[in-house]
């Protein structure tokens, strides 16, 4: 492939877009494409550049202003992918090249409509989804594209399967966005419900707008925004309670590290969680999150372990990169 894959975002935290966009740099990377990253400006996200650093990903900055990311375009030659991820990114990036005749990628990873100014941008960036060639990670957010193409999330499988370990004390864990589509607050309530149960415990990781709702629970630990494995030694049991979502980065993740998984049937999870491999939850809301979580305590250890190989598989099969991989290639290697 002789193209030159640029991946332009503008972030300022970690989260699903920017796990995605580690992936994505390590599937072409493991297929011998050239890939960079460029930022739109720079946020000071250092936990994401050290991230980047560490996987010897090369990235960027511009300015933050539409003439700095036309100028930064102007220095790419004619075989540069602009392959962008997020709103912002989006509908700047698409912007840019219709100016320079160039031609867009775009994946649309959110399932939520926002309020306020950010309802208007994701209305925006949808809008301008005319002038790009386009992927979503769901069908439910396919549907809202012109012209999509679903591409699901991947992620790069360990080199040896982990060991698989069952305890009868659950350590529950919340990873994401404290935001409202994410429903922190189902889980806030939910360590309250049960703080007087001896077997469970809930752990949360992220950061967001509700932080400042995390009530002070003795069966509640924060750990804020932590690396990926600090996430994953210090949960048994990864519960999404999301209100919307595409198909969120940090299910496969658990899937990998052979974690159990309690979700709400939102975006792309009904087609991939169901009672072999996980629990899928009818609403998702705080008393089925509940009663799925004293499933599991009375769960044979053995039952545990035939859902998380369940789950493995999943994830070997359709999850691994392969597929993906060969739609990117087609869409890259597209004459202009």
């Amino acid at each position: 492939m002789k193209c030159q894959v640029v991946l332009f975002v503008d972030s300022s935290m970690i989260g699903g877009i920017e796990t995605h966009i580690v992936e994505l740099f390590k599937l072409l990377k493991n297929n011998h494409v050239s890939c960079s990253v460029l930022f739109y400006k720079n946020h000071h996200n250092h936990e994401f550049y050290t991230l980047l650093d560490k996987e010897s990903v090369e990235y960027s900055f511009i300015q933050g202003t539409l003439s700095s990311l036309i100028n930064q375009f102007t220095q790419y030659d004619k075989h540069t992918v602009i392959h962008t991820h997020g709103y912002k990114a989006g509908i700047l990036g698409r912007i840019a090249c219709k100016i320079m005749g160039r031609r867009c990628i775009s994946t649309y990873h959110a399932g939520e409509a926002g309020k306020g100014k950010m309802w208007f941008y994701n209305k925006l960036d949808v809008w301008l989804s005319i002038l790009s060639t386009n992927f979503a990670v769901s069908r439910k957010i396919k549907k809202t594209i012109h012209n999509a193409t679903l591409l699901e999330n991947f992620i790069d499988m360990p080199k040896e399967v982990p060991p698989i370990e069952t305890h009868s004390h659950i350590r529950v864990g919340f990873v994401g966005r404290l935001s409202y589509e994410k429903a922190p607050d189902i889980f806030f309530s939910l360590a309250n419900n049960m703080k007087n149960n001896p077997n469970v415990s809930f752990h949360l990781f992220g950061d967001g707008p509700m932080k400042k709702d995390i009530p002070k629970i003795s069966n509640l630990q924060y750990y804020g925004l932590a690396k990926r494995d600090d996430i994953w030694h210090n949960i048994d049991v990864l519960l999404i309670c999301s209100r919307e979502e595409g198909l969120p980065m940090t299910l496969l993740e658990a899937m990998s590290k052979n974690k159990l998984v309690i979700s709400s049937p939102v975006g792309e999870i009904p087609s991939i969680i169901n009672k072999t491999n996980g629990l899928l939850m009818n609403k998702g809301d705080e008393k089925e999150c509940q009663q799925c979580i004293e499933t599991l305590l009375t769960l044979h250890p053995e039952s545990k372990k035939i859902m998380i190989q369940n789950a493995y598989s999943v994830l070997t099969q359709r999850f691994s990169g392969k597929q993906q991989f060969s739609i990117l290639l087609d869409a890259y290697n597209a004459p202009n």
